[in-house]
């Protein structure tokens, strides 16, 4: 998916964002706006985690850090982990462990629209997707060898951790990986909060070399691309691997957010704050 208007304004404002978030003086700050004004005003054709790739090194210059949002990333895996002992005790089966993995996918500090993760989970078990390919994503599921998850935000790695969980449950003999980010990129998660949360007890995790906020085909390392072609069954969270992967018509692929922008939202034809689990189209 390329970038429309509403990306642009959307990646300036991330821009705003970046420097609130680094308590940045007035004059820093302009100056910040004034560098991701003029780049956003460059991009083409180009997919929105494309060019997000491209203006958060430069956001980054400002500071000391290439993880303009550590700090937050670390408060939003503490507050899922306050939030986790509540939502297992509701999983009971596969299909509410993706419920609670789609409910993580809120904790986004790269859209408009924002949620909060406490009234998320009180009311994402009794809402259905508005796409819902569960079906036959179970059924894949049955014959799978492999899967893997494409990971997306930090915090909600939390609850995709809780989902492996499930499946390794229920299909022991189901070979798991988890994929994250090959280097700090808004807040999705990389090889650091995975590791740090114990995602190895459930998968084996994989950098894919990406610097893009989406499994972007182009910058992934090529034993990633090798192991990631072997698989049987993906699912990509969030709206940056969708907005990487709706156009790669390969239907091993499932993807798992809620839609947080209007873009999106007409793209798949849903409602702002519906849950989508839809098979890749081919």
């Amino acid at each position: 998916m390329n970038l429309k208007p509403d990306c642009l304004s959307c990646l300036l404002n991330q821009s705003l964002r970046v420097a609130k978030n680094l308590n940045l003086d007035d004059e820093t700050s302009k100056k910040m706006m004034q560098i991701a004004s003029t780049s956003i005003g460059t991009y083409g054709e180009v997919s929105p985690p494309v060019a997000a790739a491209d203006l958060y090194p430069k956001l980054a210059s400002f500071t000391d850090s290439d993880d303009v949002y550590k700090e937050l990333k670390a408060l939003s895996t503490k507050e899922a982990l306050k939030l986790l002992p509540s939502v297992e005790r509701k999983v009971n089966s596969l299909s509410t462990a993706i419920k609670a993995a789609v409910a993580g996918n809120v904790i986004d500090f790269a859209t408009p629209h924002h949620f909060d993760l406490n009234t998320e989970f009180e009311k994402v078990f009794e809402t259905d997707f508005a796409i819902d390919d569960e079906e036959v994503f179970l059924e894949r599921l049955q014959r799978a060898k492999s899967l893997m998850i494409i990971g997306d935000n930090v915090g909600e790695h939390v609850f995709d951790k809780l989902l492996l969980k499930t499946i390794s449950e229920a299909y022991p003999n189901v070979k798991r990986y988890y994929a994250v980010r090959g280097r700090p990129i808004i807040n999705d998660v990389t090889l650091l909060e995975a590791k740090e949360l114990g995602m190895e007890e459930v998968a084996t995790v994989v950098d894919s070399g990406v610097p893009t906020p989406g499994l972007d085909y182009d910058y992934a390392s090529k034993e990633f691309m090798k192991l990631y072609k072997s698989m049987d069954l993906i699912i990509a969270k969030g709206m940056g691997n969708y907005e990487c992967l709706e156009g790669v018509k390969d239907e091993r692929i499932f993807h798992l957010f809620k839609v947080k922008c209007n873009v999106v939202s007409n793209d798949v034809g849903e409602i702002l704050g519906s849950l989508i689990f839809m098979q890749n189209k081919v």
